[in-house]
């Protein structure tokens, strides 16, 4: 993922936290704030209850991963915060990115396109 692409401060996460509005399911929490920027960021949060630092890692890796196949699909000039749930853990890949599309969907933040429906089926 593009180093633009990321939130990395702790103040813009916290910006997010404060400003932003909410979504969840049972594996992901998503917040997120309109932006002036035609960018959209995302930053990824992982508490150390989930797991060790190989687990954690494991989880941000697939959630950013599942952010970069679908970036294209994501509404522009958004700053988005995932934050990973404990049922997560033994999820695969294209769980994950299921899940990530799920609370995409529900804060209204993807595109409407009809070629990309079938991924949820």
């Amino acid at each position: 993922m593009r180093r633009e692409a990321r939130i990395t401060s702790s103040k813009d996460f916290k910006e997010v936290y404060r400003l932003g509005k909410s979504v969840a399911n049972k594996e992901l929490v998503l917040y997120f704030l309109k932006k002036e920027s035609p960018q959209t960021r995302i930053g990824v949060s992982v508490s150390r209850k989930i797991g060790s630092a190989v687990t954690r890692n494991r989880i941000k890796r697939l959630v950013k991963e599942a952010f970069r196949r679908n970036e294209t699909e994501i509404k522009e000039g958004y700053d988005v915060v995932i934050i990973a749930r404990q049922p997560i853990k033994e999820k695969s890949f294209h769980d994950v990115e299921k899940t990530f599309i799920d609370v995409l969907i529900r804060a209204g933040l993807k595109k409407e396109n009809e070629k990309n429906s079938d991924i949820l089926d």
